[in-house]
């Protein structure tokens, strides 16, 4: 996470500085937003800390072999504290935006219910901050890390349960911190949630067929996949009934693309690319 750090934040001072190479803000169209991106559960740290209750991540790094050297989010580049330095870099590279995630279970503990007024604080700090230095709030609902007690309940995204209860928490999100954003995003990368959760058990809640967890990569990833599309639909009907007429801001949802090239110009070949595009990106 640090070296890629270093390697972005340095490719992004030449282009802004424009030296060594014959890019520079220039060559892009008016209006382009130079940004960087995080999420709540790699940079924050303090996973344990400050009411924040468990997430499906922190259930299974405690398992040997879920990363490299074991490693969990405990700690990470420690954002919750150093969120200044952060914005201070951030500035210093010549950015205008930071895209970061909120963190469900800093904010609701229990999925639902009792706020943590110590996780909706940092938000406001880590907002007000980066608006004091001209870097627009970029923020993005759920990346990857559902309260675990949902999982434990209802089995987390595999229920419709879970639609509502989101369609919740983003409610709050935009009530408590849409007077300064204005730009929302939902979910990250449905389609690689739903696979890497359900189908092979890369990612948290890590089901998949033959799996420690459990799961059954034939039919999970796609009810998994069927929910998160629900709960975007939902969050951003809340938003724009709700909120957007008032806020004034934009919705929308983060959506990871393969492009896929077919193997010869035979027409067999032509719709198996096809298909595996609608599969990566059509549903």
């Amino acid at each position: 996470m640090e070296l890629l750090r270093a390697l972005v934040l340095l490719s992004l001072a030449l282009l802004a500085n424009g030296r060594d190479t014959d890019l520079s803000r220039d060559s892009f169209p008016k209006g382009f937003v130079f940004g960087t991106a995080s999420s709540a559960y790699q940079v924050e740290g303090n996973a344990l800390k400050y009411g924040r209750g468990p997430c499906i991540w922190d259930t299974f790094l405690k398992f040997p072999g879920a990363t490299p050297d074991n490693a969990t989010a405990n700690v990470t580049v420690d954002e919750y504290h150093r969120y200044m330095d952060d914005v201070d870099n951030m500035v210093r590279v010549g950015f205008d935006a930071y895209r970061f995630s909120i963190s469900w279970s800093r904010i609701f503990p229990s999925g639902i219910g009792r706020i943590n007024k110590d996780g909706v604080n940092y938000y406001h700090r880590l907002i007000d901050y980066m608006l004091a230095n001209n870097i627009t709030p970029y923020v993005v609902l759920y990346h990857y890390d559902l309260p675990e007690v949902l999982n434990n309940q209802y089995n987390g995204w595999l229920s419709p349960r879970v639609v509502p209860d989101f369609a919740a928490f983003a409610d709050f999100c935009f009530k408590t911190y849409g007077d300064r954003v204005k730009n929302w995003f939902t979910i990250n990368e449905p389609r690689m949630m739903a696979w890497h959760g359900y189908g092979d058990g890369f990612f948290a809640p890590g089901r998949c067929t033959g799996c420690r967890f459990g799961g059954n990569s034939a039919t999970e990833p796609y009810i998994a996949g069927h929910h998160l599309i629900l709960a975007h639909a939902a969050a951003v009907k809340v938003y724009r009934d709700k909120y957007q007429p008032a806020q004034k801001g934009t919705i929308g949802i983060l959506l990871d693309f393969v492009w896929y090239e077919p193997l010869t110009y035979t027409e067999e070949d032509e719709y198996a690319a096809h298909r595996a595009r609608e599969f990566t990106l059509g549903w």
